[in-house]
């Protein structure tokens, strides 16, 4: 490994995993009944999967951008945890955008999320949520991503790996090696959202790389089947554009043949009529001249 923290690793493949959603509680029938308009208190955040990975070494700054409607919408957040906590009725499609330290020379990456306020099975619009919904269990909405940097700059590399970061071909044995460690941040400023953070593990990852193999497998199966269908179909179809074409040359022979023999007929046809035309000619002159010699002798 080179010294210039400057340069860039060659052949070098660093695994920065995040998790990132919103977690939603209602507030109740009575806090509707007296703010309309703050139907949920919600938390949209940004973190680790890992609990003792410290964001602060690779991340400058998280800017959240929120609905419109909400005051300052945009929300710049320089140290961890990266949260943003508010209250509201209505859902919305946040942006999330993540950027690194400046001496990593990274481009910023961009997130959408979807806050949910309401469970996914909940029942029209018109129902009163009270009906389905407590003020103890949130609705989590929460995806894990992963952040792979190619060739990272030396010194980016070291953060990353300060923070508790993975290199990508050691992954699993830092996850046996790694120890414990207190961070000088809260996971949440929120005591109940922390209590509902997910958790991921190895099984869990493992499960959903094979889930996610065998989906793939199926599906590359199901386009071979396809493409052996098409070429089937294409073989029949060039069978069929070949039979036409042999019928139609015959057809086409059959008919020049045809057309061949009627102009032969037609051209002796007239061969004869022309040589009888003669004939009467012939006949008629030689009356003509009968004719001047009868009427000379007559005269």
């Amino acid at each position: 490994m080179t010294n210039d923290t400057n340069s860039r690793l060659h052949n070098t493949t660093t695994c920065f995993p995040i998790s990132y959603g919103s977690i939603a509680f209602y507030l109740g029938k009575d806090n509707i009944h007296n703010n309309p308009t703050a139907t949920h208190r919600w938390t949209l955040y940004v973190r680790s999967p890992d609990p003792t990975y410290d964001l602060s070494q690779s991340i400058s700054k998280v800017i959240f951008q929120l609905h419109p409607s909400f005051p300052q919408p945009t929300r710049e957040l320089t140290q961890p945890p990266f949260e943003v906590t508010e209250m509201g009725w209505g859902e919305f499609e946040a942006s999330i955008r993540i950027v690194w330290k400046e001496e990593a020379e990274e481009r910023p990456v961009l997130l959408t999320h979807f806050i949910k306020l309401y469970p996914s099975n909940a029942p029209v619009a018109t129902v009163d949520p009270s009906t389905y919904m407590n003020t103890t269990v949130p609705v989590v909405s929460e995806k894990y991503d992963e952040v792979v940097f190619t060739n990272p700059k030396v010194v980016f590399h070291k953060q990353l790996l300060d923070g508790g970061g993975m290199h990508h071909h050691q992954q699993q044995q830092s996850r046996k090696n790694k120890k414990k460690k207190q961070l000088a941040y809260p996971l949440s400023h929120e005591s109940s959202v922390m209590e509902h953070f997910r958790t991921y593990g190895d099984e869990t990852d493992v499960k959903a790389m094979l889930a996610a193999k065998e989906f793939l497998q199926k599906e590359l199966r199901s386009v071979k089947d396809r493409l052996i269908k098409v070429d089937d179909e294409l073989e029949d179809v060039k069978g069929m554009l070949v039979a036409a074409s042999a019928t139609a040359a015959a057809q086409a022979a059959t008919l020049d043949g045809v057309v061949g023999t009627k102009g032969d007929t037609s051209s002796s046809s007239s061969t004869v009529a022309a040589g009888t035309g003669t004939a009467t000619g012939k006949g008629g002159s030689t009356s003509s001249k009968s004719g001047k010699k009868k009427k000379s002798a007559a005269g």
